[in-house]
């Protein structure tokens, strides 16, 4: 079996529609930790407007995937209509599960560029279009088997990490992998994660970096970083990020930081503060 189809096979997801149809007005969507949301815009404009500032304007068939479910608004400008199609994406075992965070924030993808998942969108746009027995039942499907394409499109063009991709699909690797992801702020030490794997030290960060392309220690480093910027964007205090990404004061996650992205948290909020993003 491939790596993807390990992984997929691993861990679970179920799409279910809940809006198809013609849109004029707003939604409120809030982060829950379990569920994401998928939009197809089949017609605009759309604004998605996100809580930290981030404006998306959409005027071409495109779609947004909100894989950890972030808080945004969904508007239509006065006077317009779009026609949307829109799911929740459910992670078994929510955050939890490792594959909801395989994926960034949110996923901007114009359907010109998804000509290989082509088929699929034309038979989900066509069974939009017309309810007859088992619609729904065949809508949730089909959004489910778009979803399994878009992430191998990703993979294949380099958008999501492969790396993390192949250690989740990888059975000794992907124990390790789930308890970093779930316990970012455990005092982890290469011991203690290859006892997790089974296997000796030598072995484990071999192992490690031959699928990953990355010792242990400089993985979960990244993920920390990740995570915390994550909790930036959400307003938390860099005090509270730091503890809660591992790290026993704000000036060594200060430090590791800035080493990683290349400036402080705060001018890294700052720069944030002031982007938005080109309709």
């Amino acid at each position: 079996m491939d790596k993807l189809s390990s992984l997929l096979g691993r861990y679970t997801f179920g799409a279910r529609v809940f809006f198809n149809g013609d849109f004029c007005a707003a939604s409120q969507f809030h982060e829950d930790g379990r569920t994401g949301h998928l939009h197809l815009v089949r017609k605009g404009p759309v604004v998605f407007a996100h809580a930290h500032g981030e404006v998306v304007r959409i005027e071409e068939p495109a779609m947004m995937f909100y894989p950890r479910g972030m808080s945004h608004r969904l508007e239509v400008p006065a006077g317009a209509s779009a026609t949307l199609l829109c799911a929740t994406i459910a992670f078994e075992d929510g955050s939890a599960n490792p594959l909801m965070r395989v994926f960034p924030d949110y996923m901007y993808l114009p359907l010109r560029e998804l000509e290989p998942v082509r088929h699929t969108l034309d038979l989900l746009f066509a069974e939009a279009s017309r309810a007859r027995q088992g619609h729904e039942f065949v809508l949730d499907r089909l959004c489910d088997v778009l979803m399994i394409q878009v992430i191998r499109h990703q993979f294949d063009t380099g958008q999501l990490n492969a790396g993390m991709l192949a250690g989740l699909a990888d059975q000794q690797l992907a124990r390790v992998l789930d308890a970093m992801h779930a316990r970012p702020h455990a005092s982890w030490q290469v011991q203690s994660l290859a006892s997790l794997a089974c296997m000796s030290r030598t072995a484990f960060t071999e192992h490690f970096r031959n699928v990953l392309g990355m010792p242990p220690i400089e993985y979960l480093t990244r993920w920390r970083i990740s995570l915390a910027c994550q909790l930036l964007r959400k307003g938390l205090p860099v005090k509270v990020v730091s503890a809660q990404v591992g790290y026993g004061s704000q000036p060594a996650f200060t430090r590791a930081f800035t080493e990683n992205v290349g400036m402080s948290p705060r001018q890294w909020l700052r720069e944030r503060e002031d982007t938005v993003l080109p309709a």
